[in-house]
């Protein structure tokens, strides 16, 4: 008997009767939750008559996942997989399910698009029985406080379409109008057709963990999370605001008249990227398209390759990089090494160094040129690194020499040795030191804190 229902043992139930299993004490304090009472308290969610079950609110599925949470914390992170499967009486198998990826992000699912683990005649009992968690929740705009939302087949989210902002594999950017708050956000969303076939899967686990990870985010100089939710066709990510542009065309259009706005992007990008590292995430594709600009500020977005290593032991990693920009990416990265957080700021490097050659009235292309004709002839910084402090040092005579401050710090961040480059927050450090110095704002006023600011009203 498990989980107040009679189910055939596997190996993680028996398991979790053991790990459960507790002393019973003539007088419990009446606050102490023992797994009878757990057991009991589940079953009052589930009636034995069929006839006399009701759809499950999102307040009642919240409550299944608070009580699993005792009893199987891998089991409370999908709480309505669990509830389908113990209505059709197969809870047995929830740990293979888990084991292969499924969750409750991919709900509404058809036969088909459940995993190979399960018999066809469970597959059938469990789309018929998955309209009792498919919540058409109200709050899909209400960010961090808000659910998940799940929508059946035939059921659309109250989005109406505006136009593509971009395309991908499997995937699309669109703007889009809500029609419930009548407010503009954009929307990324997947194709989830085949998900278990191939690297479709790879793509969709990948996306939700880029859902996860920017719903834990609140930052002004990052893309605002709005919701989330999964119909039949897709899964969908849906965020604010809708920029004007990203980073890469801005510098493409920028003139000498945007020069006071981009210095103060420095010092934004640098304070964004303190706060991702503080919150234990790496973002690990750092690069002018992955950067919004947004009235006459930056915002950080695409988490599609970030990782969240806040269960980790510390947040270096090796191996294999998949969808890495070559461009921007560090040399340890490119040699598959070990990579940290060090990794992101070199990627922030060689965008700041995009932004000084700006500037300094020059092109990306001017460096492109430059680094063919210097050092290994590598048009990229990270493989030609002998080149740099010659293009540099030609920099440095061009332009306002006030910028040549902003060289310095960025070319401690372009260092081939990890450990040698500076940590985000001392790079804050560095460029709002550098902006009381040199007279020269290298960073916005929103980022400036109240300590810093009274200094310099006292100065």
């Amino acid at each position: 008997r498990t989980l107040g229902r009679e189910h055939e043992h596997t190996l993680a139930t028996a398991r979790l009767l053991q790990e459960l299993q507790l002393e019973v004490s003539p007088i419990a304090p009446a606050n102490v939750t023992t797994r009878y009472n757990l057991d009991d308290r589940l079953n009052d969610f589930f009636p034995e008559r069929q006839d006399d079950r009701d759809l499950y609110k999102d307040a009642d599925i919240s409550q299944i996942s608070a009580l699993l949470k005792h009893l199987c914390p891998q089991w409370s992170k999908i709480p309505r997989t669990y509830i389908v499967l113990r209505t059709i009486g197969h809870l047995k198998s929830l740990d293979d399910l888990i084991n292969v990826g499924f969750s409750d992000y991919w709900l509404p699912v058809t036969e088909r698009g459940l995993p190979a683990c399960l018999p066809p005649s469970v597959r059938a009992a469990f789309v018929g029985a998955q309209s009792l968690v498919l919540t058409k929740s109200i709050d899909l705009e209400r960010g961090e406080h808000g659910q998940h939302c799940y929508f059946k087949p035939g059921e659309s989210p109250p989005l109406e379409s505006k136009g593509i902002l971009g395309n991908g594999g499997f995937g699309q950017v669109d703007k889009v109008l809500s029609q419930v708050s009548y407010k503009e956000y954009a929307r990324k969303r997947v194709l989830r057709s085949s998900a278990f076939r191939g690297r479709p899967k790879e793509t969709i686990n990948q996306f939700i963990a880029e859902i996860q990870i920017m719903k834990r985010l609140k930052h002004h100089h990052v893309v605002e999370f709005v919701g989330s939710y999964t119909d039949a066709k897709y899964i969908g990510l849906i965020m604010s605001p809708v920029a004007e542009m990203d980073l890469a065309a801005y510098l493409r259009c920028s003139t000498a008249a945007h020069h006071n706005e981009l210095r103060t992007f420095f010092g934004c990008l640098a304070t964004a990227l303190e706060f991702l590292h503080k919150h234990n995430v790496r973002h690990k594709d750092i690069k002018p398209g992955n950067i919004l600009v947004h009235a006459g500020t930056v915002l950080l977005t695409d988490f599609g390759l970030s990782l969240d290593f806040s269960d980790a032991s510390c947040s270096t990693t090796i191996g294999m990089v998949n969808g890495m920009t070559r461009r921007y990416c560090a040399p340890e990265v490119a040699l598959q090494g070990s990579r940290n957080t060090l990794s992101d700021i070199w990627s922030l490097g060689v965008v700041f160094m995009e932004i000084l050659i700006v500037l300094k009235g020059k092109t990306v292309k001017d460096m492109e040129e430059f680094l063919s004709r210097h050092g290994s002839q590598q048009p990229f910084i990270q493989a030609n690194s002998a080149a740099l402090p010659e293009f540099v040092a030609e920099l440095e005579r061009t332009g306002a020499l006030s910028d040549n401050r902003a060289l310095s710090w960025t070319q401690q961040m372009l260092l081939v040795e990890p450990q040698l480059r500076p940590t985000a927050s001392a790079l804050v450090a560095l460029i709002t030191t550098s902006s009381e110095e040199e007279g020269t704002c290298f960073c916005g006023i929103c980022c400036i804190s109240s300590e810093d600011f009274s200094d310099w009203v006292e100065e």
